[in-house]
């Protein structure tokens, strides 16, 4: 019986040295920024086991599997620097999973649910209620700064303020980032959404689960678009969401 028990201790040690650790990213990376182009030229990417390695979900990657995920085929990668412009972290994200295919062929505004009230905060002291903007389109996004498909569709979603501006409709970009962290990442990437700091009771709310997601809600405060990750054509599905709303309102 003894030997069977320390067989069994000796397996569950090995499982437990397999397992894969999971950590509350935005923690981990709190106090650095993501690598522009510029601050990476000359230095290099050698790691050393000072440099924390994660996937995207804040599953930890052990030093001895890291060379599969500098495939540049398979990961994409985000590289964060400390303030002294030190290499800290990587975070890596599958290549097949920053984009999926799930295409929509018909916007089918007629389909709604009431939105969940709320009464949020940009990070210039804006207030925002769902009461207050009767009349408008609301679009709202879910996002954080390690999600790389958040990062990525940011010029696209630029664009529709842009194309928007001075109409009837308010673009608001949600996360957990603390103000003073959203305000960092503002530094190496432009997000002309209103952003709203720690807005985890929105997220749970609204039942947010995957990043990015995008709602839309009508003038009336009801749901009719909600887009879950990035897909090839989510800018395009909210851009025609929100001239058939605009042309109803005519």
């Amino acid at each position: 019986m003894r030997l069977i028990f320390y067989v069994t201790l000796f397996i569950f040690g090995l499982n437990s040295l397999n397992a894969q650790k999971k950590v509350n990213l935005e923690q981990k990376l709190e106090g650095l920024h993501i690598a522009m182009e510029d601050e990476m030229a000359g230095k290099s990417l050698e790691v050393s086991k000072r440099v924390k390695l994660y996937l995207d979900d804040g599953t930890v990657i052990k030093h001895r599997q890291a060379d599969q995920y500098f495939d540049p085929d398979k990961y994409d990668k985000l590289i964060y620097l400390n303030d002294d412009g030190d290499v800290k972290a990587f975070v890596f994200t599958k290549i097949e999973d920053a984009y999926t295919n799930t295409p929509q062929e018909h916007i089918d505004i007629s389909k709604k649910q009431k939105a969940v009230y709320f009464n949020i905060t940009d990070i210039d002291g804006n207030q925002y209620k769902l009461d207050d903007l009767k009349g408008k389109v609301i679009v709202m996004n879910y996002w954080f700064s390690a999600c790389r498909p958040c990062v990525l569709e940011m010029p696209e979603l630029n664009k529709l303020v842009e194309k928007y501006r001075g109409k009837d409709v308010v673009f608001l970009g949600l996360t957990y980032h603390v103000k003073a962290n959203i305000k960092r990442f503002l530094q190496n990437f432009e997000f002309n959404y209103h952003l709203i700091p720690e807005a985890q009771i929105e997220i749970h709310n609204n039942h947010v689960k995957v990043y990015p997601t995008h709602i839309v809600i009508d003038q009336d405060g009801y749901i009719v678009l909600r887009e879950e990750g990035l897909n090839y054509d989510t800018v395009d599905i909210l851009d025609k969401t929100i001239e058939a709303l605009l042309r109803k309102q005519q």
